[in-house]
């Protein structure tokens, strides 16, 4: 007798995946030309405060609390990230391109199968509420199942 699959569990992995193929290209041209981008102390600082606000808005983002109250907040924003990141906006035809391989990659080879896994699993939890919805009504008219 096979196990049945743990979809949640699929479902998990499969987007852990889809966001490190996804960010992977990006994170690698940086990393291959660190040496670049931090010439002096002051850039690594800047880079570094550039990277822990681009984080902060990554993370407020994926939790769902990304809500920017007005266009002077979010304009704000994207100066102090530009203004930050300075270093990084020299090589931003190679980091789009790079940005753009990893989501092509994610899109072939993960986001229809995380697609596929997201609906079993509504149809799991469907399948689950019906049973329970009958067993109710059968235990009220019969008694007992």
């Amino acid at each position: 007798m096979s196990k049945a699959p743990n979809l949640k569990r699929r479902l998990f992995f499969l987007s852990i995946g889809s966001f490190l193929v996804s960010t992977a290209p990006l994170f690698l041209c940086v990393v291959a030309n660190w040496e670049k981008y931090v010439k002096t102390p002051g850039d690594a600082v800047s880079l570094s405060l550039g990277g822990m606000l681009v984080l902060l808005f990554l993370v407020l983002k994926v939790l769902g609390k990304l809500k920017m109250p007005s266009r002077i907040v979010f304009y704000g924003a994207v100066f102090a990230m530009a203004y930050f990141l300075k270093a990084l906006l020299s090589d931003l035809v190679l980091l789009s391109g790079m940005a753009l391989l990893g989501e092509t990659v994610d899109f072939i080879f993960f986001q229809r199968a995380i697609r596929k896994t997201k609906e079993n699993v509504l149809i799991g939890k469907t399948a689950d509420a019906t049973a329970a919805q009958v067993e109710e009504v059968v235990k009220k008219y019969i008694g007992r199942v």
